[in-house]
């Protein structure tokens, strides 16, 4: 029990440095290593999400074709419904919520 005054202080956990607060170091050098000599995490969306927008500004909202074809069919009474397939979709949709 007496030893228990002679524990060095440099063997207990520092409960405040980044490693035990989940945070990182995020200096970098010029090597592209943090001063701990772990690589950096570098994370880049802007160009990603400027491509992904150019992309959905070509695709249409409405598949034109497909709406075109559905009005022929039912305008010439050849659209059917299957309503037991029509039925069973409901079902399952509201079992989903």
């Amino acid at each position: 029990m007496a030893d228990i005054n002679k524990i060095k202080p440099s063997l207990q956990p520092d409960i405040y440095s980044a490693r035990n607060t989940g945070e990182r170091d995020t200096r970098v050098t010029q090597s592209g290593t943090s001063p701990t000599g772990i690589l950096a995490d570098k994370v880049s969306l802007s160009d990603t999400l400027a491509k992904l927008e150019a992309t959905l500004a070509e695709v249409p909202e409405v598949d034109r074709a497909k709406v075109d074809a559905i009005k022929q069919a039912i305008e010439d009474g050849s659209y059917s419904i299957d309503s037991q397939e029509l039925a069973r979709k409901m079902i399952d949709f509201e079992g989903d919520l």
